[in-house]
């Protein structure tokens, strides 16, 4: 691949990021040899020169690869993405902080002020908070926290009075698993899913209502004359089912990412301000008029139907294109998102019931804020007061290996240490939201010991529930480790 001077930091990540993602050779033994050849490349574009780098196929695949290779289709996008944002700070800490001559050009331009020793300093002032006690896997002991102060919290729902509900009955309290709309639809996968979480102190079930077809048999006007309702279960039933085992139900429903909606109505298109096209046919505008009518009919049904929460995903701008090309400020993306949100409110003070809505959201933008805002549009804190549950994705595999995490510097094991320093990172952006916190974390690829880990950090962090996601439906070491590891008083 060959570079011009005037090609922009920009420009190069964007490419660098297409490269990658297209091919899936590069072994986990060689990122850094990887990562240092990128670097140099971005050197010699601030010195006006030009490279030519080529990758050398390699038969063993990475961690990551294997992910993606295993996981079904659609299933698992939020696993499989690279996030420039992430390589980004990743690039900025380790090379840009260090001082290194050749590098200054390439620091200058893509690293912001705040960037470089002093936002060290501010990570390392928020890692003392964490107890120094707390080093070793087998020594893992919680942190001070704040105890509630109320037995009852009022929850926002739109503009109509606040519902009063016990600690106990928050949806921030539910400890549970994810199932596909397939593993949904058939009796035996729910029925030992079900067996499992009642037996192991877990009392939540997430499914797919909703992705680029509509997996139920919704009456909406617009799914059905776009052919879009698919269905393979039947929703009131399962709920029902569900909540016979006393399980807590989450419907989770994906908004942007809608390629079915966007071949459809090209007219939803996010577009590249460039070519006036749409990036990809797949990412549709959440603001959107015609995406707006679209979802509130499939949401009038999903409500309708008893469900407790509403989880919406891909609640983003897509982050696999370069950042110009949107043509938006994440200011910008957050008024498309807001307005969404405002709309899924609004229908639920409609229908008179006392639905949730919870949004998922990136696990990194508790660690790097203003970077990783601007191209997804997630602003949480401006968000928080419309939404009842805030679930940042905290997936220690998405986290890049040998950075974030240091073990001679870092409490506990890399599963412990990178959820609890997301959720810390997120309690300092919500505040006094951040009560409404409940994180995905990673069921696949894990043993009970990293389940049991992941767990301890979000307990440590003073908070009581948690998702677990696995494109596969397999929580073996899940419940395994939920058996075993006693729930905080204030958490019964």
């Amino acid at each position: 691949m060959g570079y011009k001077p005037e090609n922009t930091i920009h420009d190069l990540r964007s490419e660098m990021h297409a490269e990658l993602l297209a091919e899936s050779a590069v072994p986990a033994y060689g990122f850094w040899e990887e990562m240092a050849t990128g670097l140099f490349m971005m050197a010699c574009i601030a010195a006006g020169s030009v490279i030519a780098v080529s990758r050398t196929e390699q038969a063993l695949p990475s961690p990551q690869e294997q992910m993606h290779a295993a996981a079904p289709a659609g299933m698992t996008e939020d696993e499989k993405d690279i996030d420039d944002t992430e390589v980004n700070v990743f690039l900025c800490e380790e090379f840009c902080t260090q001082h290194v001559e050749v590098f200054a050009a390439f620091c200058a331009e893509a690293c912001p002020e705040e960037k470089g020793t002093g936002e060290i300093e501010q990570r390392e002032e928020a890692e003392q908070e964490i107890p120094e006690s707390v080093r070793v896997r087998e020594e893992i002991i919680p942190p001070s926290v704040p105890e509630v102060q109320q037995e009852e919290i009022d929850l926002f729902i739109d503009n109509g009075p606040p519902v009063l509900e016990t600690f106990k009955q928050q949806p921030q309290n539910q400890r549970g698993v994810y199932l596909t709309s397939g593993s949904s639809g058939r009796e035996t996968k729910r029925a030992d899913t079900f067996a499992s979480l009642t037996s192991s102190h877990g009392n939540a079930f997430v499914f797919d209502v909703k992705g680029s077809y509509v997996y139920f048999g919704s009456n909406a006007p617009l799914a059905q004359e776009m052919g879009l309702v698919r269905p393979v279960y039947d929703l009131p039933a399962i709920i029902q089912e569900a909540k016979n085992n006393g399980l807590y139900t989450i419907a989770r429903f994906i908004v942007a990412k809608d390629s079915s909606l966007a071949e459809r109505k090209p007219e939803t298109q996010i577009k590249n301000v460039y070519t006036g096209k749409g990036l990809g046919a797949v990412w549709v505008i959440p603001g959107h008029e015609t995406v707006l009518a679209y979802n509130r009919e499939i949401l009038r049904d999903v409500i309708a139907s008893g469900v407790d929460e509403i989880n919406f995903d891909y609640i983003r701008y897509p982050t696999e294109y370069p950042l110009r090309s949107v043509g938006l400020s994440g200011t910008e993306k957050a008024d498309q998102i807001e307005k969404f949100l405002k709309m899924s409110r609004e229908t639920v003070a409609e229908l008179g019931t006392d639905t949730k809505i919870g949004i998922s959201t990136y696990a990194i933008l508790g660690w790097n804020f203003p970077v990783n805002f601007e191209p997804l549009g997630q602003d949480i804190a401006r968000f928080a007061p419309l939404v009842d549950v805030i679930s940042p994705m905290a997936y220690p595999s998405t986290f890049a290996q040998g950075a974030y995490y240091y073990p001679s510097k870092h409490p506990g094991s890399r599963m412990y240490y990178l959820v609890y320093r997301t959720l810390q990172g997120y309690k300092e952006l919500l505040g006094e939201h951040s009560w409404k916190l409940r994180p995905w974390i990673q069921g696949y690829y894990t043993d009970e010991e990293d389940m049991r880990d992941q767990m301890t950090a979000v307990y440590d962090a003073g908070l009581c529930g948690f998702t677990v996601w696995s494109a596969q439906n397999t929580y073996g070491p899940f419940f395994q480790a939920l058996q075993k590891l006693e729930v905080p008083e204030k958490c019964r």
